[in-house]
């Protein structure tokens, strides 16, 4: 495809999405910028990993509530357990018995 092909076929679609007009070279340079509402994300000490099999209802509301509350589904999932616990008291492994007394 030669370059005058190429220029044409994009302005076509450009056109048919309805953006307008097509910028130039010096309105695409530079692009990559940091926007001025810089956020830097914070490393998670989360090194395990939990796959559900939930109801897509269910799915789609938890992404709702997290998109509300500005964090990630990880993060809502983390909340929910510790209400879930301060609601129903902590989850702690059961001691495993060591047999009989010597």
């Amino acid at each position: 495809m030669t370059s005058k092909t190429a220029i044409r076929h994009l302005k076509n679609v450009w056109g048919k999405v309805g953006l307008g007009e097509i910028p130039t070279p010096d309105e695409t340079m530079d692009t990559l910028r940091l926007s001025g509402r810089r956020r830097k994300r914070v490393k998670s000490d989360r090194t395990a990993q939990m796959n559900l099999r939930i109801r897509p209802q269910e799915k789609d509301r938890m992404a709702v509530i997290a998109l509300r509350e500005h964090v990630s589904i990880n993060e809502l999932f983390s909340r929910m357990l510790n209400l879930y616990e301060r609601e129903h008291g902590k989850a702690e492994r059961p001691i495993r018995d060591a047999g009989p007394a010597k």
